[in-house]
């Protein structure tokens, strides 16, 4: 397949996933020239000097000859942004996002009254920092990048937008945005409610806090993520994390039985190979 090359594409909204991207478009060879716009003109200068744009534009008029454009704002604000750029961009531009939950995003944003050639995406990488000063390519490279087409979706956007990933270089996987929404809740919604639980539960213990080992700090690390960020993904996700809650309720309480009966080992030893197989799937 003949590499990508594109003359211009748009960060907007340039915080950790937006900055990172800007930076790996950069170093990929893939884009001549990477533009950013984010509704604080001091951070859309700082993706600058950091190295994850070329340019800093003052608004939505400024993006007219970008060819892709890559919404990287706050959930709740993808679909309202591609609507107010869509005026501005090229007849042609493609414009995909990086938000974390797709089907409301994706349904609201084919529901608008301006049409866009529009690829949902969701890069699976990132860290507990925010914003431009903790963004860096190296948690992109080798992760999944979700792309949810659907039955309106230009065929030659997800081309163009799986070609992108592929040169940055992260991994394009393809699925509808009600899939997306059910196995991400179980892989990294689910996730964070459980480490925001068992922080809860060692504070019951104050105690406990000052004596948590490896396996405690790492669920701290996704309990200390942005709170305002999750309450838009949960909120929005809200059934499907539910229903991984459900899920994660029903095994939690496999294994309260089993410890009970003196007869955990089993389940222990099946978590320890699905874990395997995960591990194996990895970059």
């Amino acid at each position: 397949m003949k590499a990508v090359r594109l003359d211009t594409v748009a960060i907007v909204g340039t915080g950790l996933i937006g900055g990172a991207l800007g930076m790996a478009l950069r170093h990929s060879g893939a884009v001549r020239r990477v533009l950013a716009l984010d509704r604080d003109p001091r951070t859309a200068r700082r993706a600058v000097e950091r190295g994850a744009a070329d340019e800093a534009v003052p608004d939505p008029r400024g993006l007219r000859d970008a060819q892709v454009v890559i919404v990287s704002t706050p959930l709740d604000h993808i679909a309202q942004t591609c609507a107010a750029l869509r005026p501005h961009l090229a007849p042609d531009a493609v414009v995909t996002d990086t938000g974390s939950v797709k089907a409301p995003v994706v349904r609201a944003v084919e529901q608008s009254s301006y049409p866009l050639r529009f690829v949902g995406g969701h890069p699976m990488a990132g860290t507990e920092g925010q914003g431009i000063e903790h963004a860096d390519p190296a948690f992109l490279r080798g992760r999944p990048y979700l792309l949810t087409p659907t039955g309106f979706t230009d065929r030659e956007a997800v081309t163009l937008v799986a070609e992108l990933v592929r040169a940055i270089p992260m991994v394009p996987v393809v699925m509808q945005p009600e899939v997306h929404d059910r196995l991400v809740a179980l892989v990294s919604h689910l996730p964070y409610v459980v480490a925001c639980a068992v922080v809860l539960a060692a504070s019951s213990e104050p105690e406990s806090l000052e004596v948590g080992g490896p396996t405690f700090r790492e669920l701290g690390r996704l309990a200390r993520n942005p709170v305002d960020m999750w309450d838009q993904i949960t909120r929005l996700n809200r059934d499907e994390v539910l229903r991984a809650l459900r899920r994660f309720r029903e095994e939690l309480g496999r294994l309260e039985d089993a410890l009970q009966k003196g007869q955990l080992r089993p389940l222990l030893e099946r978590a320890r190979q699905a874990a395997e197989r995960a591990r194996g799937k990895e970059p």
